[in-house]
């Protein structure tokens, strides 16, 4: 069952180029060593739920404010409720919708796609085809992963793929096992690496990339894809 664990209220990081609310959703099938929103993948019981109700209050109070609607997690992909969420937020407030996922539901994100419940997927990518499941500490079906990037890639929906630049995760070679995974995609992200809280402790000691490798990964991509945006550099 969808859970509803945190709100914010204005931002302009969470959707491009509009000011949105975020939505934060608990639960999650990956266990990326990396990940910094890890309170909402194990113990998200302790932290209180926000019903539907208090959040479309909360967003009525902001309607004039924002310019659209972000949800992250955990995962939101993780539950079939979530069509009943968008479907509710689409119907009271008509805003554009921007939903992150990691992509291991393929069949639910081809649906939302379908019935135009979804305005922008971000899709994260871990790593490379072959280090996917150190990536996402998971053992896995990456030909998932595969089925929802042909999906994005073939659809009209406004997305990105994104990637999480962590040392001993990813490194050049796999950026260009990346590439040739999106080719023609429109839009990728890479992101710096944060080592101030992660899932697996060990990774707060991992020295982030230097800008200049982050360069490097860039240059390889959009030999690849359209665009290529470097954030925290």
């Amino acid at each position: 069952m969808l859970q509803i664990k945190g709100f914010q209220g204005i931002t302009l990081l969470d959707y491009p180029e509009r000011v949105s609310a975020t939505i934060f959703v608990a639960g999650c099938n990956f266990r990326c060593p990396f990940c910094h929103n890890y309170e909402l993948v194990e113990n998200f019981d302790q932290i209180p739920t926000i019903e539907k109700e208090k959040l479309f209050t909360l967003i009525e109070e902001r309607k004039n404010f924002i310019e659209g609607l972000a949800i992250t997690g955990g995962e939101p992909l993780l539950s079939d409720d979530i069509s009943d969420l968008l479907i509710k937020l689409k119907n009271r407030f008509n805003l554009p919708i921007k939903v992150d996922t990691n992509g291991y539901n393929p069949d639910l994100l081809k649906r939302l796609l379908d019935e135009n419940l979804v305005d922008y997927i971000a899709m994260d990518i871990k790593t490379s085809p072959s280090k996917y499941s150190i990536g996402a500490g998971i053992n896995l079906n990456f030909k998932l992963i595969e089925k929802s990037v042909n999906t994005l890639l073939d659809s009209k929906i406004d997305y990105e793929f994104r990637t999480t630049m962590v040392p001993e995760i990813v490194n050049l070679e796999d950026i260009r096992e990346i590439g040739i995974l999106v080719e023609g995609a429109k839009k990728y992200v890479l992101q710096q690496f944060r080592n101030i809280k992660t899932l697996n402790n060990d990774f707060t000691k991992i020295i982030p990339y230097k800008p200049e490798e982050l360069k490097k990964a860039r240059d390889i991509l959009v030999q690849f894809v359209q665009k290529v945006i470097l954030i925290g550099v």
